[in-house]
C-alpha cells in the first residue's frame, strides 16, 4: 500500500514553468520516491496536483517535514507559507509509455499524442523524457497523421482565437536568415491597409539576433491577451504580437525553450507543428510560408524547400488552412540592418518614406504582401505585389502601422531617431580593394549575438554591402553596436576569427607550376 505522509509548506517565490515540487531525501525515501518521481499532492480542502520532485541537497533549504512548492502548484492548491498538504506517489503517466514507444520508431495514436501533449502542457513530464521524445522525431520522424494530431493538440492545450466566419490571413518565415524579423513590421500593415485581418502573432528569438516579437517590442508593448488580439485586429486590421502572452501553442514554447535549444535540435516533425499549431490556434484561413534557402540558411538547397512546401500544403489542407509557399533567397542577411532596434528603425524609415529602403527587404516584403493580398481576394493573380507596392509608396502602409503601435500601446509619432541603439561602437573595414565575393550568415548571427542582441535591444550589426558588391581599401564591411563595451570587444574578437563578409580581386587564384624545356 502506498505510504501517504502530510508535510508543511515552504512557498518558493518562484515561477519554473513546470509542475515541481521540493522534499527532503529522507522524507522522499520514506515515501518510496526518488528525483523526477511523479508524486501527488493535495492540499486539506481537496484540491490536487501532480508534480515531479526534486531532492534538497541542504537541510538550510528544505529540511524533514517540509516540502518546498513553487508558484506554479502553489496557485493551484491554493496554498500558503505554512499550509499542510498531503504527498503520495503517483500513478505512472502513459507518456512515459508512449515516449518509449516512439524512442522505438512505433507510430502514435491519436489519443496518445493528445494526452502526452496535455501531460507536456501541465508539466509533469519531466526533461529528460521530453529530450528524450524529441530526440525520438529526430531519428524516426513521424508520419502526416502524427504530425497533424501533434499540431492540433499542441493548438488545443492553449487558448484558441475565434474570429468567428472573418477571413484571417497570416504570414510566417521559418527563419535561419538574420534581418529577416523585420519583414513582418512592412507586410502586416501593408496586408491590414489593404482591409485584410492579419493577426500577426509569433515567438522569441531562440538563436536569431531578433524575432519579429523582439523587433516589434522596439515600438510597442507585444504582451497581448487573447480577448485583446481579437479587439484590435478587428478594429485596426492587424497586430504584432507574442504567442506566450496569448497562450497560443503553449507547448511549443515548452519544448523549443527545454530541448530544442539546449540540444540545438529541431526536427522537421516539430518545424511544421510548430508553426502550423499557432496559425491554427489563431484561427488563420489562408497564409504565405517563407522559406528561405541558401548556404547557411535553414533549408539549404531548392529540393530541400520544395519538400517542406509540399508538407507543409499537405498539414494546412488536413488542418483547413489554405498554405501557399513561396521560396526566397536566404543566401545573406536581408536588408542592411541585424538586432531589435536597428531593425525597427530601418523598418520604420522604410514605412515613413514609402519604400525607400533596402532593395532585399522592401521587394521581400512586397513580394510576399502581395501573395497575401491575392489569397486574401483584394487582388488577382498576379498583382498583388503591384497593389502592396502602391500601398507602401502612399504612405497608407505607415499610417496603418501607427494605428498598429498605438492599439498596442505606443507612441505612434515615435521616429526612428527616437529609437535608441547601443552607444558602443566598431567598424570593420575592407583590408584591399575588390569585389564582395560572400556574406556569412553565421557568422553575422552570432557576432550580433555576441554584441548582446536579442536581450541588448540596441545591439546588433549593421551590414554596409552585399555579395557583388566593389569595395576600396577602408571601406566599411560591417558595423557592430552593442550597449556593453566589453561584449562589444568580444563581437570584435569573434569577427577576426569568422570572416563574415569576404573581399577578394577579380584575379581569385594564380597557379604558376609547369614544366619549361629549353
Amino acid at each position: 500500500m502506498i505510504k501517504l505522509i502530510q508535510l508543511k509548506v515552504v512557498l518558493l517565490e518562484t515561477e519554473i514553468g513546470e509542475s515541481r515540487v521540493v522534499m527532503s531525501p529522507a522524507d522522499a525515501q520514506e515515501l518510496g520516491a526518488s528525483f523526477e518521481s511523479r508524486v501527488k499532492v493535495m492540499s486539506l480542502d481537496g484540491r490536487g496536483a501532480i508534480a515531479l520532485l526534486s531532492l534538497s541537497g541542504s537541510e538550510e533549504f528544505i529540511k524533514k517535514g517540509q516540502i518546498g512548492i513553487f508558484q506554479d502548484v502553489a496557485r493551484l492548491l491554493g496554498v500558503e507559507d505554512g499550509s499542510i498538504v498531503q504527498v503520495d506517489l503517483a500513478k505512472p503517466t502513459k507518456s512515459s509509455a508512449t515516449i518509449k514507444k516512439k524512442t522505438l520508431g512505433t507510430k502514435l495514436s491519436k489519443e496518445e499524442i493528445y494526452s502526452l501533449v496535455r501531460d507536456i502542457y501541465e508539466g509533469v513530464v519531466s526533461k529528460v523524457e521530453l529530450a528524450a521524445f524529441v530526440t525520438a522525431l529526430q531519428f524516426h520522424g513521424a508520419d502526416m497523421d502524427e504530425v497533424e494530431f501533434l499540431t492540433r493538440a499542441m493548438a488545443e492545450v492553449g487558448a484558441m482565437l475565434d474570429f468567428g466566419d472573418a477571413l484571417i490571413v497570416d504570414k510566417h518565415g521559418i527563419g535561419g536568415v538574420p534581418g529577416t524579423s523585420k519583414d513582418a513590421l512592412l507586410i502586416v500593415p501593408i496586408v491590414a491597409a489593404a482591409g485584410l485581418m492579419i493577426p500577426k502573432t509569433s515567438t522569441r528569438a531562440i538563436l536569431s539576433p531578433s524575432g519579429t516579437v523582439d523587433t516589434m517590442e522596439v515600438l510597442a508593448p507585444v504582451d497581448l491577451s487573447s480577448d485583446e488580439i481579437i479587439e484590435i485586429t478587428r478594429r485596426i486590421g492587424g497586430v504584432i504580437t507574442w504567442t506566450r502572452s496569448a497562450n497560443l501553442s503553449p507547448v511549443d514554447a515548452i519544448l523549443i525553450e527545454r530541448v530544442e535549444h539546449p540540444l540545438s535540435m529541431d526536427p522537421e516533425p516539430l518545424i511544421y507543428a510548430s508553426i502550423m499549431s499557432k496559425k491554427y490556434a489563431a484561427g488563420v484561413k489562408r497564409m504565405v510560408l517563407d522559406i528561405p534557402t541558401g548556404p547557411e540558411s535553414k533549408v539549404e538547397s531548392i529540393k530541400e524547400a520544395r519538400k517542406m512546401a509540399r508538407n507543409m500544403i499537405t498539414l494546412g489542407d488536413r488542418l483547413g488552412i489554405r498554405v501557399e509557399a513561396a521560396i526566397s533567397y536566404g543566401g545573406q542577411p536581408v536588408g542592411e540592418f541585424i538586432g531589435p532596434a536597428l531593425e525597427a528603425r530601418e523598418a520604420l524609415t522604410t514605412l515613413i518614406t514609402g519604400g525607400k529602403g533596402a532593395g532585399s527587404l522592401v521587394e521581400k516584403a512586397v513580394a510576399l504582401a502581395g501573395i497575401i493580398l491575392e489569397l486574401g481576394g483584394v487582388a488577382s493573380i498576379g498583382e498583388g505585389a503591384s497593389l502592396a507596392r502602391k500601398i507602401l509608396t502612399s504612405k497608407r502602409a505607415y499610417e496603418k502601422m501607427r494605428q498598429i503601435i498605438e492599439a498596442q500601446g505606443g507612441d505612434p509619432d515615435i521616429r526612428p531617431e527616437d529609437i535608441e541603439v547601443g552607444p558602443y561602437r566598431e567598424v570593420v573595414r575592407a583590408p584591399m580593394k575588390g569585389y564582395i565575393t560572400a556574406v556569412s550568415n553565421r557568422a553575422i548571427t552570432r557576432i550580433a549575438r555576441a554584441a548582446g542582441a536579442p536581450k541588448d535591444k540596441g545591439a546588433g550589426v549593421r551590414v554596409f554591402g552585399k555579395r557583388g558588391d566593389k569595395v576600396e581599401p577602408g571601406d566599411p564591411l560591417i558595423e557592430i553596436y552593442s550597449s556593453s563595451e566589453t561584449r562589444l570587444q568580444a563581437a570584435l574578437e569573434l569577427t577576426r576569427g569568422l570572416e563574415p563578409i569576404r573581399v577578394e580581386g577579380m584575379i581569385l587564384e594564380i597557379h604558376r607550376e609547369h614544366l619549361i624545356r629549353f
